[in-house]
């Protein structure tokens, strides 16, 4: 499939909307946006991140954007990037160092707890399962926060990942669908969910395994759950072509209604992979902005308290 297929003439949106829209009053407004630093769930590890607010406030869905292995942060929130366009477009977004990369490096106190597991500078197994278990639900928390003052939308939620975190977007996102709901209802539909609530991954020339973690098990469950676009550069590139088949065929078969499809794979014309498919003018962003405002963006999820019932 390539960068002119079904999914790009879905989503994409023409240059002239998109000048249109970004040369609007209410978009030509300088994106606001604040670093934070949130602690991991499970080691209280510090989280690096860089947070761009909606206007939608509690209307808004939003989008979690993950690097590559050895990346940061950076390649999102750079001027004109994607963090931007998103927000432009109405989403909240939050741009993660995951552990170990850009500004979420080991501290000395952190250094001084080197000998236990996933501890020191050096990615190991650990690390990778701590990315999914203590770094995501750091920044899953910090959203239920915001969710809760009304900033934005968690029901309305998408994450953006490219090679090595693709992996831990998917296992993040299978934990999450697999939240029981809280008991504070007769009946399973009444109760306050705790999770399901990622409804969409972008998958930038996914890696279809980390050490420890592998993605068949996960994709399979999610398929049916949320919607799915893999990208890929597919120019002298049999290997990441083959790694972003391998991914997408777990979500097989797929629909032939347009209408009723949730997965999607575009391979665009370039040697390019990952986060370096961005700023290069082929069309990725627009594709990921049209598929994450179909999927997420639109939804009609209102906003409710997410609290248990016996909190409130």
């Amino acid at each position: 499939m390539s960068g002119t297929s079904l999914s790009s003439r879905l989503f994409v949106l023409s240059g002239v909307a998109l000048v249109a829209i970004l040369a609007s009053p209410v978009m030509a407004q300088q994106a606001s946006k604040e670093d934070r630093t949130l602690a991991g769930a499970r080691d209280s590890w510090p989280i690096h991140v860089t947070y761009y607010p909606s206007r939608l406030k509690e209307n808004a869905a939003v989008v979690v954007l993950l690097h590559m292995q050895g990346g940061s942060r950076l390649i999102w929130t750079r001027k004109g990037g994607l963090a931007e366009g998103l927000q432009k477009q109405g989403f909240a977004v939050i741009a993660a160092d995951l552990r170990k990369h850009g500004q979420s490096k080991p501290t000395s106190g952190v250094k001084a707890a080197g000998k236990k597991k996933g501890g020191g500078s050096k990615l190991t197994r650990f690390d990778y399962q701590l990315m999914v278990s203590s770094d995501m639900e750091a920044i899953k928390k910090f959203i239920f926060s915001e969710h809760q003052n009304k900033r934005l939308n968690m029901r309305k939620l998408g994450v953006v990942a490219a090679g090595m975190s693709s992996p831990v977007a998917v296992a993040f996102a299978a934990n999450d669908w697999s939240k029981k709901p809280h008991s504070d209802a007769p009946t399973v539909a009444a109760r306050t969910p705790r999770g399901q609530d990622v409804r969409a991954l972008v998958l930038l020339s996914p890696q279809g395994s980390l050490p420890g973690m592998t993605i068949n098990r996960p994709m399979k469950f999610l398929k049916g759950k949320a919607a799915f676009l893999v990208c890929v550069g597919e120019r002298r590139s049999r290997a990441q072509l083959a790694d972003a088949n391998r991914v997408y065929n777990f979500l097989k078969p797929i629909s032939d209604d347009p209408e009723k499809r949730m997965n999607w794979m575009n391979s665009f014309p370039v040697q390019l992979q990952g986060t370096d498919l961005l700023g290069k003018q082929i069309g990725v962003e627009n594709v990921v902005v049209g598929f994450l405002k179909r999927y997420v963006g639109d939804l009609k999820d209102p906003w409710k308290d997410r609290r248990s019932r016996a909190a409130r």
